[in-house]
């Protein structure tokens, strides 16, 4: 090879590897449940006010975590015991984050069709959740509709809570390295 073909093979190498390092594994844990507590706020919402992105994939198109490595395996379980808390859904799925974007957004929704909306990342020099998913107990009696629509910056490998008064998420975020 000539000199200059090896600094185009060689430039080509870095560009490749930049791509690479500016995207970003991680492991992405939700639970999701339902409170039976007092509170005295008035919710009138009946219909669905989620602000769909223009593209959102099912979750099951991302690689699965197995329950064994699921971080909130023991707060899901502590839950699933109290009488005030019915939990809804445990997941956890990998998703790549490029650097300086919005990672795709992923459609939440329990196999009773209690839960529906969206979760999504935004990584700059913070990362943050995005949560547009709402909870409706009653969904074939045209009950009302309860909405947690939120982001919030977050850190990495720790358990975060995003409240409702009717509902509440416990979310994860761990790289993988």
């Amino acid at each position: 090879m000539k000199i200059r073909e090896w600094m185009v093979f060689f430039i080509l190498c870095l560009l490749a590897i930049n791509s690479y390092a500016a995207e970003r594994l991680y492991q992405i844990e939700l639970v999701v449940f339902s409170q039976d507590t007092p509170n005295t706020e008035v919710f009138e919402q009946t219909e669905s006010l989620i602000e769909w992105p223009g593209k959102v994939y099912e979750r099951l198109a991302y690689k699965q975590v197995s329950r064994e490595l699921m971080k909130l395996q023991g707060s899901y379980a502590v839950l699933s015991r109290q009488q005030d808390y019915q939990t809804l859904m445990h997941v956890a799925w990998i998703q790549s984050v490029k650097a300086n974007s919005m990672s795709s957004a992923v459609q939440m929704s329990n196999a009773a069709r209690t839960i529906d909306g969206f979760f999504r990342l935004q990584r700059g020099n913070l990362i943050n959740m995005i949560v547009d998913i709402e909870y409706s107990p009653d969904r074939y009696q045209d009950g009302v509709v309860y909405r947690l629509n939120e982001k919030r910056r977050f850190k990495l490998n720790e358990t975060h809570y995003l409240d409702h008064p009717k509902f509440g998420i416990l979310a994860r975020v761990s790289p993988i390295n």
